[in-house]
């Protein structure tokens, strides 16, 4: 019989103490509460241009972690579409006002949809360990979040 291609990965674990641990997991399949209504200390975790899965369109999708309180450690996310919508010149207006919230230093401007996925990259390396953020989260809105307020990482 061939090695699958998973055998170097089967090699590398003890596969008798995983198989406990897998029958032994939580039930709840990973899953956390809900996070409600509220405004958190985050920081980013990623931010991208992508295609939504539903109709193909660009969005820029961001997420970030919660870093203190009954929430720590969970996530938040939210994904904004930039092509594709009612109105289009609003959602572009709504995203440029997140990005300049998120305070980067780095010049913020459309002039295409490669350039806007560089730029996305550009923007998170440039606050990446850096900056923190109170967010205001909205589960219901239509926009999820909205940056409050800037903090700088205090070197330990």
């Amino acid at each position: 019989m061939a090695k699958s291609k998973w055998g170097k990965f089967n090699d590398a674990l003890d596969l008798k103490t995983m198989g406990k641990e897998v029958y032994n997991a939580d039930s709840s399949g990973g899953n956390y509460p809900e996070v409600p209504k509220g405004t958190y200390e985050v920081e980013l975790v990623s931010l991208e241009q992508k295609l939504a899965k539903s109709s193909g369109n660009p969005m820029v999708a961001v997420s970030f972690k919660i870093l203190s309180g009954e929430y720590k450690g969970q996530r938040l996310f939210d994904n904004k579409p930039i092509f594709g919508t009612q109105n289009d010149e609003r959602m572009r207006n709504s995203i440029m006002g997140f990005l300049y919230g998120l305070d980067s230093g780095v010049d913020i401007f459309f002039a295409g949809f490669d350039q806007f996925e560089e730029l996305m990259l550009e923007i998170h390396e440039a606050v990446q360990g850096k900056l923190e953020y109170a967010v205001e989260y909205d589960p219901d809105a239509f926009f999820k979040m909205s940056i409050k307020e800037v903090f700088e990482v205090e070197a330990d």
